[in-house]
């Protein structure tokens, strides 16, 4: 019986947890008090049976957790499988497109070469015949030259029309058609000029302000004024006078008068060599100032259109030392210089003009 129970549980034996408990019992069995012995058999089949059980639900709890790591792990298969599979196929239809690819690019190659040769061809060509002299039909050269012809008539004709419609204004706003109402009475000589010692200098529009060794021009009669007159109808013989003086007296006449009527008929009274002097107010010094701020509105406008007290009191005309130069000029004066230029005078920035007569 002994034999056969050893025979039987040897193999139990080699079982690390089971051996264990059997070696247990049987050291139990084996123990002198038969009551003792059945205590310690019990305790180790209580014993056996917790560690079995903790065995059992030990090893259901790694089958359960070996379940879900076999789920994750055939899902990390599965996708890497997927992934994979893509990967071949792009590689796939990359290696197929890559061949197409580069055929298109050589045939836009080629095409763009021979556009480019094509091209270079058209410009050397354009360049040659560039060179070449260009030769155009009579029948071209004859209407070119008609056309000039016409466009020089043309001309023409558009500077008679102005020049027609300057002479008629002129005429009517000063000549004989405007009713005779142009005609100034008799000059009034208040004070001998014969015998006057020394060169006959005339202040012309002396107005309130007569000066020493001149003889003193307005057509007001002034204290100080020697002869009253209009400017146009003086007591002077041409080719008389040595000097004319003016200040502020040539903006109070319109542009047209001053260049046909008053600078003309003053250049004649002057004697060859006679020197004609004007002080003038400066537009070009008073705008400037204007726009930098520094010269009021007010006295920009009553310059510029007088002060409008009296019937004389306005201004028709504005120049700068350019205008003025070139206007005399064009009457015949030489050696014209500005002295000064943008001098203060009063509300006025003026500036001072010379010229001879040739």
């Amino acid at each position: 019986m002994r034999n056969f129970l050893k025979a039987l549980f040897r193999p139990l034996l080699r079982v690390p947890v089971l051996g264990r408990l059997l070696r247990v019992l049987l050291a139990a069995w084996r123990a002198p008090v038969g009551a003792v012995r059945l205590d310690q058999v019990e305790r180790a089949a209580l014993e056996l049976t917790v560690r079995l059980d903790a065995l059992q639900a030990q090893t259901a709890a790694d089958r359960q957790s070996s379940v879900v790591h076999m789920d994750r792990l055939l899902s990390v298969v599965t996708d890497v499988s997927a992934r994979q599979a893509e990967a071949d196929a792009d590689r796939d239809n990359l290696a197929r497109s890559v061949p197409v690819a580069l055929r298109r690019l050589a045939r836009h190659d080629v095409d763009l070469r021979l556009q480019l040769e094509e091209a270079q061809a058209r410009l050397a060509s354009l360049e040659h015949r560039a060179a070449e002299p260009v030769v155009l039909p009579e029948e071209v050269t004859t209407l070119g030259a008609r056309v000039d012809e016409a466009a020089g008539h043309v001309g023409y004709l558009l500077e008679r029309v102005e020049f027609v419609r300057s002479e008629l204004m002129f005429e009517i706003r000063y000549g004989a058609s405007s009713g005779g109402g142009d005609v100034a009475p008799a000059p009034v000589v208040k004070a001998p000029l014969e015998g006057r010692a020394g060169p006959m200098r005339v202040n012309l529009g002396c107005g309130h302000v007569p000066l020493d060794g001149y003889v003193n021009v307005d057509n007001r009669d002034l204290p100080g004024v020697d002869v009253v007159a209009d400017v146009r109808h003086l007591p002077f013989e041409d080719g008389t006078v040595d000097e004319f003086f003016s200040s502020h007296f040539l903006e109070h006449f319109p542009q047209e008068q001053l260049r046909r009527v008053v600078l003309p008929y003053l250049r004649d009274k002057l004697a060859p060599g006679g020197r004609m002097r004007a002080v003038v107010p400066d537009i070009d010094a008073m705008m400037r100032e204007y726009v930098a701020g520094r010269y009021p509105y007010g006295d920009l406008r009553e310059v510029v259109y007088g002060g409008q007290d009296y019937d004389g009191d306005f201004h028709f005309n504005m120049f700068t030392p350019e205008s003025l130069s070139a206007l005399l000029a064009e009457l015949g004066f030489v050696d014209i210089d500005v002295p000064t230029r943008g001098r203060v005078n009063g509300r006025s920035l003026e500036f001072e003009i010379g010229a001879t007569r040739a």
